[in-house]
């Protein structure tokens, strides 16, 4: 597998109210059913890493936020993820190779996290 980095669909901080509207209302219009943990952090996000096969398709994915930390992740359990879930297929030589070993680290640290956050709520 190959891991890309891109900005695109991402909501840049300089961003104007009224653009920031727009892909707000896209968003929630088309994802907050497929991605119910995660849906309402896409605006967050500022960068995303890409696991993708060899055509291409978006295998899974990590979206970071300001301070680089890790928002989102896909597909994880009901959520489906932003890239996983589209048609989009990434080549070309525009997008930033990332170390996949990193990517894996960042996915997993994640992924952790999460599922131990939910046994400790079901705990409560």
């Amino acid at each position: 597998m190959i891991v890309i980095a891109t900005d695109l669909a991402t909501s840049s901080a300089g961003s104007s109210g009224r653009e920031d509207g727009l892909f707000l209302r896209v968003i929630r219009k088309l994802l907050p059913a497929a991605n119910p943990d995660f849906g309402d952090l896409y605006r967050q996000i500022r960068l995303w890493w890409v696991e993708v096969d060899a055509d291409g398709v978006p295998q899974r994915e990590v979206g970071f936020g300001l301070e680089n930390q890790v928002l989102v992740v896909g597909p994880l359990e009901g959520n489906v993820g932003f890239w996983t879930d589209s048609d989009v297929v990434f080549s070309g030589p525009e997008y930033g190779n990332v170390d996949p070993n990193a990517f894996e680290a960042y996915w997993s640290r994640f992924v952790a996290a999460w599922y131990a956050a939910r046994r400790e709520n079901k705990g409560a």
